[in-house]
Formats: structure tokens, C-alpha cells, sequence
């Protein structure tokens, strides 16, 4: 019998009924579950950023021991120069220090736009792990970084292990670029400068026991404060920083803001004050030379004696903020830098700088020739007797080039001297010196006769004077015009001066074991005796010449030179008048005239780039016409290198001021 067609009509919908609820739950379990997934994966993106937020809130507020300076920004935070020249302020720069931005008008500071590229660690053509070796020079006498004035460690230790305030442009010295401050503010007057400090800047980690020496233990960041103590220091007069403390008159103080933010105050500031500010003094570690060796903070009573002879420095120890710090430096034998890891910047592509330390160019030049040393400088008759003569310089396993030196020599009057205080006299003097010839002998004519004391590419020195020509008849000319005669036919002059008759007979005091000043005179002498003038050429040993010569100014000829910064530079050191009366000063030749005391004094006041070029330039003309040198002439000489142990060194060599080679753009080959 067949079934009751309503029952099957009721099942049909029960069934439909209960498959729509199955589908029902289904569905919701679904979207549930859908729903948790999404849940779970925002929960999981959100706690990716807050880690990351973490992290760079950590990096960000990370302080020293005992506080200062330690900020660290990550690599996709924002740098010191993305604020440096906008009118908003860094978040980083807080109170009276965020204040202080823009009240002083736009940043003093500006990018350089001819700077070269740095070589970088992840070229596939670099040796990230390369060592290049050099020769230092001589020994200093220690290495302390407040009170040393030498050339060999400012060259090679100073360039490279710490830095300055700011740097001058590649080719524009009167343009600064950031460096430790990354922004500067002056007020109009000139009498407020206003520094902010790139914040994370750490100091080197000092080479010694530090079990030894447990106040130099941790990490300790670069802030206003060592600045402070640098200049505090520079202008104690107990301190023996007199070469710093001269281009700081009328300087006042330095007021701390707060870590990362000081201003320089001046109570009369000069054109000076720039580069004192900025490009002079380097900063001193506060935590290393403000304590002595037993972590004792110095007391400012006995400050001079305790920094003067600081133990750090005496044992040839050296902490700086530079890209390289001195892993070792073993007197008489080897200084050792190397690539600072916690570099602020760039860090340089030669991981490793070794140099020698020995006396004597002779004796550098044969280890370059023998493959010990990767580049050295040569005077061209040199350069072609020992260099191209070479087989690897043939084979071009050795590459050279020109370079300009910043130095300059001169023959010196000194100016008091009864005979030398006549301007024509001394003109005389110059007219009588063949500097082509001396040139010419000492650099087959590679280099500058100059005409004054500006180096002569800089925007200073006048390019419409021409240096006095060699004229033994103008010579004699002049020294007649100056009552110069020969009354006695002994054929040397003579003359009534201070009511006592003189023959022209004069003492020239030379360095011992210097063939090119022995050349220079030799040369000098001879055509000085064509007109009636004779020379005694008299040799002393380099100490003694330097205390006679610089410290005692016991002399009526002498023979040096001066390395010039290769811009523009204050002559109030070397020219003015009051330099005479300062003991041991570098106006030892007792030079004094009014019209260039005048214009010293307006170039110091002056600070626009257009007139000080032209109030520079005057003082460079006067000093031409009075001749108190001879200016001899700066030298064009080669630098060689091995190919295989330095490359690019021509990017390194383009610098306008003091030092033109640098290392930053040179690197050591990969193999």
C-alpha cells in the first residue's frame, strides 16, 4: 500500500528545515572563524609595529653612564641634516635648546656641493679588511691632544682621530659643512654663536688597562660639556695651549645649554672667531683629561701643571671621535689606527693605517721603493732618479701625480737690524736672488715664486702682481739709493749708519743637513758678492738653530718656511707689530709697519667674503712692497703609490685647503 502523500510532503519539509540550519551553523563557523583569523593576524601586526615602536623608542632615549649625549638613531630615522636647515627642530631637542632654534636667523652651516663621494666598505673593488702602511715622521713628544702643537701628529693622528666642530667646503674655505655640530646660529653683531650637536657621538674606547683605570670604563658620548672643558682649558694661561689660546681674543665663555646645545660668547668677536668656533681647536675628552690618573676629578687650582703633563698623553695614549682610533702607539717604532666601529659617519674604507716612525724623507722614500710604504711624496729630480727609474714604475705597477704643497719657504731679515730696517734694502736683497734658478735647481722649475704671504691660489693673494724679478743693476740700483757705496775699494759696501761706518757683512744662520737651504744660499751668496754684498752662511744643528733663530732672535739672516692653511689666514701671528714684544712668537724677524698693522686689525673686523678678500689682499700688497722676506716659492711635487696597495688617489687630492690629500675618497684594492 503507498504512503500517506501528506507524511511525505511533512518529510520533504522537515528535511529542507533542518538542512537549512545545518547550512546556517555551517556558515556562521565559518565566518567565525574567518573573523578569529583576522584577528589574530591584526594582533600579530600590531605586535610586530609595537615592537619596532619599542625598539626605536629604546634606540632613541639610550644614555650614557651618568647621563648625555647617547642618542642613537636607527637607519630609517630621520638625521641631524634633515633638520640642520629647516625651521623646525629635531624631536630630540627639548626646553631652552629647542628655543634657541631660529632665533638667531638660518644655520651658519651649509651642505658641500663639490664633496667627493667616500669610498664605501661594500664596493666589490675595496678590501674592507685592507692595512695601508706609511711613514709617520719623527716622534712627538707625547700625544696630548690639548697641548701638542706638532706637524707630524696633527698630520697623522689629529686628521684622522678626531674631528672638528665643522669643516670647511672642498673648494670654498670660506663655506662650512656639519661635522660634530650640525647646526650654527650667530647673532648679528657676531657676538653669539649658538651650537647644536650631533647627538651619538661617541668617544674612542682608551687603549689601557681598564681594571686599571675604572673611571674610563663604559660608553662616554661627545656633548657640550667637553666642549666647555676644552676651552676652559685652552684659556687657562697655566695651560701650555698658547698656539690655540692667540686666535681666541676676545673671546668671553662658553654657556651649556644642555647636553647637546652650548653658545660661545664674545666680547670682541673677529674673523677669527669663525674659524676658532668652527675649524681650530678640536675637543678634548672631558672624561679622560679632566681627572687624573687615579679617576680624581683635576681641580681648575692645578689645572695647567695636571693637563700639561696628563699621564694619558705622556704614555702616547689618544681618545678622539674620528673615524680611526690608535689601537697602539709604540714610540720609536709604529703607531697603529684603526677603523672606530662606532663611527657617528661614514666609515673610511682602510680599515687599518700602520706608520712608521723614524726621521729622515731619505729613508721613507727607500721603504716606498722597496714596497713597504703605499705612497710618499718626491721633489721631481728625486722622483725621476729614484722612482721612474724603477722596474715596477716601468712596468705601471706604480702610479704618481702632482700635488701642491701648502708651504712656503722664505729668507728672513730681521727688520730691527740696523741694515735691514731700510725697506729698499731689503727689496734689494730680493732682486738679488734668483729664484728661478734656485728653482730650478731644487724642483726643475715645479712650483711658485711668490710675492707674498698668501698662498698663492687662494682668493687672498693678488693675481695682478708680479714677484720682483731677478736684476743684480736694479739691485745695485737700490742699495745706492740707500747710501750703499764701496769708499774703501774693498769691493763690499759700505755705509755711515748710527755715526759708526758698516761694511755689508752679515751673518745668514741655515739648518744643518738640509742640502736645498745649503743650495738656496750657495746660489744667493755667489751673485750677492757680484754687487758688493757678502754673506757668511753659518750651519747649526736643528735645536739649537730654532732657539737661536725663533726663541732668542739672535740673527741677521735666517731660513724657514711657514705651512699656510691654503685660504685665507690672519696674519696678526706672523705681521703685526705687537708680536714683537710677545717672547717667542712667530713675528721673530721684528717686522713692524703701521699701514699693515691697520689692515690686520680691519681684516679682523671685517667678515663679509667680498671686502675681507679685498682688505687681505691689500695687506699682501703692502707686505710685497716693504719685502721683509724674500718669498721663496711653494713647490709642485709627486706623489707615488703602489697600485695594488692604494687606489683613487686622485679623488683624495683635490682639497683648496690644508690638508689637499685626503683619505676618505682612497682605498685598498680587493685582490
Amino acid at each position: 500500500m503507498g504512503e500517506n502523500p501528506f507524511l511525505s510532503v511533512l518529510k520533504i519539509a522537515a528535511f529542507a528545515v533542518l538542512a537549512f540550519f545545518v547550512l546556517l551553523v555551517f556558515w556562521q563557523r565559518t565566518e567565525l572563524e574567518d573573523k578569529i583569523e583576522r584577528l589574530v593576524t591584526k594582533t600579530s601586526a600590531l605586535e610586530q609595529a609595537t615592537q619596532r615602536s619599542a625598539g626605536a623608542v629604546e634606540r632613541l632615549t639610550k644614555k650614557i653612564q651618568g647621563g648625555g649625549g647617547g642618542i642613537s638613531l636607527a637607519a630609517e630615522e630621520k638625521k641631524p641634516e634633515d633638520y640642520a636647515w629647516g625651521d623646525e627642530p629635531p624631536p630630540w631637542v627639548k626646553g631652552r635648546a629647542r628655543e634657541l632654534w631660529g632665533a638667531n636667523g638660518s644655520n651658519f652651516l651649509s651642505p658641500d656641493p663639490d664633496e667627493p663621494a667616500s669610498a664605501s666598505v661594500d664596493d666589490p673593488r675595496v678590501n674592507a679588511e685592507g692595512t695601508a702602511t706609511f711613514w709617520y715622521g719623527s716622534n712627538p713628544p707625547d700625544t696630548n691632544l690639548i697641548t701638542l702643537n706638532e706637524s707630524d701628529f696633527n698630520t697623522q693622528i689629529r686628521n684622522y682621530c678626531s674631528e672638528f666642530i665643522a669643516a670647511p667646503h672642498t673648494k670654498n674655505g670660506y663655506r662650512f659643512k656639519p661635522q660634530l655640530a650640525y647646526r650654527v646660529e650667530h647673532s648679528e653683531d657676531y657676538k653669539t654663536w649658538v651650537f647644536w650637536l650631533r647627538p651619538g657621538v661617541k668617544w674612542h674606547v682608551p687603549q689601557v688597562d681598564l681594571t686599571k683605570y675604572p673611571h674610563l670604563k663604559g660608553e662616554h658620548f661627545f656633548t657640550a660639556h667637553d666642549w666647555k672643558f676644552t676651552m676652559d682649558a685652552v684659556m687657562d694661561p697655566t695651560v701650555n695651549a698658547a698656539h690655540h689660546r692667540s686666535y681666541f681674543k676676545g673671546f668671553d665663555r662658553v654657556e651649556v645649554v644642555d647636553d647637546l646645545c652650548y653658545i660661545m660668547h664674545w666680547n670682541d668677536p673677529t674673523w677669527t672667531a669663525i674659524g676658532s668656533n668652527l675649524n681650530l681647536t678640536r675637543p678634548a675628552p672631558k672624561f679622560v683629561y679632566g681627572y687624573d690618573e687615579s679617576g680624581n676629578e683635576i681641580e681648575e687650582a692645578s689645572r695647567g701643571q695636571q693637563i700639561n703633563e696628563h699621564w694619558f698623553g705622556k704614555e702616547f695614549k689618544f681618545v678622539g671621535t674620528g673615524p680611526y682610533f690608535v689601537r697602539e702607539f709604540r714610540k720609536d717604532d709604529v703607531v697603529i689606527c684603526e677603523r672606530f666601529p662606532d663611527y657617528w659617519g661614514t666609515p673610511p674604507a682602510i680599515q687599518r693605517r700602520v706608520m712608521q716612525i723614524f726621521s729622515g724623507t731619505p729613508a721613507a722614500q727607500t721603504k716606498f721603493e722597496a714596497g713597504e710604504f703605499a705612497y710618499q711624496r718626491y721633489r721631481l729630480p728625486d722622483f725621476k732618479k729614484k722612482v721612474e727609474t724603477l722596474q715596477a714604475y716601468k712596468d705601471g705597477k706604480i702610479a704618481s701625480a702632482w700635488e701642491w704643497r701648502s708651504s712656503f719657504n722664505y729668507i728672513g731679515y730681521k727688520n730691527s737690524h740696523p741694515i735691514f730696517r731700510d725697506p729698499k734694502v731689503r727689496r734689494a736683497m730680493t732682486h738679488a736672488c734668483n729664484r728661478v734658478k734656485i728653482l730650478d735647481l731644487l724642483n726643475e722649475g715645479r712650483g711658485k715664486i711668490l710675492t707674498g704671504p698668501s698662498y698663492w691660489r687662494a682668493p687672498t693673494a693678488p693675481k695682478d702682481i708680479e714677484p720682483l724679478a731677478f736684476d743684480l743693476q736694479k739691485a745695485a740700483a737700490l742699495l745706492k739709493e740707500a747710501g750703499w757705496e764701496d769708499t774703501d775699494g774693498d769691493g763690499v759696501l759700505d755705509k755711515e749708519i748710527d755715526g759708526t761706518r758698516r761694511s755689508f757683512e752679515v751673518d745668514a744662520k741655515v739648518p744643518s743637513g738640509s742640502p736645498a737651504v745649503l743650495t738656496i744660499f750657495k746660489v744667493f751668496r755667489e751673485d750677492l758678492l757680484k754687487i758688493g754684498v757678502k754673506i757668511e752662511v753659518k750651519t747649526l744643528q736643528w735645536s739649537q738653530y730654532l732657539k737661536e733663530v725663533t726663541d732668542d732672535r739672535n740673527f741677521e739672516i735666517c731660513s724657514l718656511g711657514w705651512n699656510t692653511g691654503g685660504w685665507d689666514n690672519d696674519f696678526t701671528q706672523i705681521w703685526h707689530s705687537s708680536q714683537i714684544a710677545e717672547p717667542k712668537s712667530s713675528n721673530h724677524i721684528e717686522f713692524s709697519d703701521a699701514e699693515v698693522d691697520r689692515l690686520i686689525e680691519k681684516a679682523r673686523k671685517t667678515f663679509d667674503e667680498k671686502d675681507r678678500i679685498e682688505v687681505q689682499s691689500a695687506v699682501h700688497r703692502r707686505i710685497h712692497e716693504l719685502q721683509p722676506y724674500t718669498f721663496l716659492f711653494t713647490f709642485q711635487v709627486k706623489i707615488a703609490w703602489w697600485k695594488d696597495q692604494l687606489s683613487d688617489m686622485e679623488a683624495g687630492n683635490q682639497w683648496a685647503t690644508r690638508p689637499f690629500l685626503r683619505m676618505w675618497p682612497i682605498y685598498v684594492p680587493a685582490k
